[in-house]
């Protein structure tokens, strides 16, 4: 898939795919925020006008959520940005990490753990008629 565009903030690079997928990874060696959530969530807002996307994030080497940041992307209010989650895991420590946000925060939408982008694009693609509902 092309990226269509990609805005880099701080702490990540957000690529516009095809199809309403966006692309967030976070950088290597980082704590992200709060903030950098939201900022990650403007970004999406701006740059696809109000419309959600279907997100498929990747983290970079020893870079981790704060517990705040995790329980901000997945509150009620994040689901205005986001459709569906799309996580491709690293490694076991980014697994258990993942783990934890989709267990114990439990997101207000649907989210899936991936070990490779193939297999994340390819569920992210069956959850479009998410977007042509909201």
């Amino acid at each position: 898939m092309e990226p269509m565009h990609v805005v880099k903030t701080d702490c990540c690079s957000v690529t516009f795919l095809d199809g309403d997928i966006v692309h967030t990874h976070f950088k290597d060696d980082h704590m992200v925020s709060p903030e950098e959530v939201q900022e990650m969530f403007d970004v999406i807002e701006r740059e696809r006008q109000g419309k959600k996307a279907l997100l498929v994030v990747t983290v970079g080497e020893n870079t981790t959520m704060s517990n705040e940041a995790r329980a901000h992307a997945s509150s009620e209010d994040s689901c205005k940005y986001i459709a569906a989650d799309a996580i491709v895991v690293r490694d076991f420590a980014h697994n258990l990490a993942a783990n934890v946000f989709v267990r114990h925060h439990k997101p207000h939408r649907p989210i899936q753990m991936f070990p490779d982008m193939e297999k994340a694009m390819d569920w992210l693609k069956q959850q479009h008629p998410l977007i042509e509902t909201a």
